[in-house]
């Protein structure tokens, strides 16, 4: 069967990039491994940011709105902070994903759950088919491909599409099968579910909870849905054995017991290395799959949902015959997103250098709060902080740069603690 474009993975950043695909005429072919609804590790905030840009209507999935914040530094006392607008909106990935999934399919896309890709072929022979195994992988050497179709076969049927659109998540199919290998720097996290039979306690109902400078690069959460709480901890990957003791950690300083989180999941959250290849010839990858994470929150919904739309604008071009390939896509991308996770990356790396001065203005100062705020909200950027702060960029640049330095030599000595510890 031949579509105009085929999109593997239903995630936010693949729905969106089929739903407006369809809405403009195209063919679409969105195909998932997973039966929907599915469940994805995941703590299901939409930020308001995120929300802005989605395109649709999210009040079917919200099961909480949130309007503070309960911040903690290391475990220890806690104060909250409130705004009188959202904030954020807490979702559940399962519900979340199959509305997305459902909106593009009413907009005219092709919707295939449980249909797993076994191999994609790209056209003229200038890369062979791969499996999900990687046998005989060899990346593509030429720079571009041609217009020719792109072939892919699941277990149930093969099709075929002028543009393919790679929404599987870091290391998926997509990427390995082109050749398109984005590098990233990995964070990972690990979560689970408090469930309570009468509802969350109400102190929660409004508040996200946030623990601060006890994870390399990261910070323990606490999510509200309707009848449980999201608990997490994420940080860079070289710390990831931390994980599973700062989470029983982060559990009975909320004062709950880490023995009655259920379905606990890993996850890796993939940072693009600025200018890494994320789009050749008729393919490009989205979302997760590109490595457009916010390093500063280890959020992804937001860049998931913008980068949907920046692939469907350049798709449309490229069917049209405006452009020879989505390569417009990672130029969009690069010039319209790129800079911002390049500020959030620095603000990252000086966070946590020395995060206590930061929480204490935090705690205390109305102004850098309200920043926050329209932050979160998408009324401010990245860029906008390091604009406002004026002739203390260029300390923001140089803190930032020993900041990273310092992480990467620990980066360094827990991946040889690593390797000894395997060969012990």
């Amino acid at each position: 069967m031949a579509y105009d474009a085929v999109i593997i993975g239903a995630g936010p950043a693949g729905s969106t990039t089929a739903r407006l695909l369809a809405e403009n005429g195209a063919t679409v072919l969105l195909l998932d491994r997973h039966s929907f609804p599915r469940d994805k590790p995941c703590g299901g905030g939409v930020t308001l940011r995120a929300a802005a840009v989605a395109g649709i209507d999210l009040s079917p999935v919200i099961e909480h709105t949130i309007y503070g914040m309960r911040f903690s530094l290391r475990l220890g006392e806690s104060f909250d902070r409130r705004f009188p607008q959202p904030l954020t909106y807490m979702t559940q990935r399962s519900h979340l994903d199959a509305l997305l999934a459902q909106r593009a399919a009413e907009a005219g896309a092709a919707f295939h759950d449980d249909e797993a890709v076994r191999s994609v072929d790209l056209p003229s022979g200038q890369a062979e088919s791969l499996t999900p195994g990687g046998v005989g992988q060899r990346r593509c050497q030429a720079e571009s491909l041609t217009r020719g179709g792109v072939v892919v076969r699941t277990d149930k049927a093969s099709y075929t599409a002028p543009i393919l659109i790679g929404a599987d998540g870091a290391n998926g199919l997509v990427a390995r099968a082109t050749g398109l290998r984005p590098q990233f720097e990995e964070a990972v996290a690990l979560e689970g579910n408090l469930a309570f039979s009468h509802g969350i306690p109400d102190d929660w109902k409004e508040y996200v909870g946030l623990d601060l400078g006890g994870l390399a690069g990261g910070y323990g959460w606490a999510f509200p849905k309707n009848e449980h709480l999201n608990l997490g901890v994420g940080a860079w990957k070289y710390a990831g054995f931390t994980l599973r003791p700062k989470l029983a950690q982060l559990s009975r300083r909320y004062g709950f017991d880490p023995d009655a989180l259920t379905n606990l999941r890993g996850h890796h959250l993939p940072v693009r290395t600025s200018g890494t290849p994320i789009a050749r010839g008729p393919v490009a990858l989205v979302g997760d799959a590109a490595g457009l994470v916010d390093p500063f929150s280890g959020e992804g919904i937001h860049m998931a949902f913008a980068s949907g739309r920046l692939a469907a604008e350049s798709a449309l071009a490229y069917l049209a015959g405006e452009t020879a390939s989505m390569a417009s896509y990672q130029h969009a991308v690069d010039a319209q997103l790129q800079p911002e996770l390049n500020a959030a990356r620095k603000l990252q790396e000086l966070f946590n250098f020395a995060p206590p001065p930061y929480l204490a203005v935090m705690r205390r100062s109305e102004k850098f709060w309200l920043f926050f705020c329209h932050l979160v909200r998408g009324e401010r950027t990245y860029l906008d902080f390091l604009n406002a702060i004026g002739p203390l960029r260029r300390a923001v640049d140089i803190f930032a740069s020993i900041a990273e330095r310092r992480r990467l030599s620990r980066v360094g000595a827990g991946e040889r603690l690593m390797a000894t510890a395997r060969n012990l």
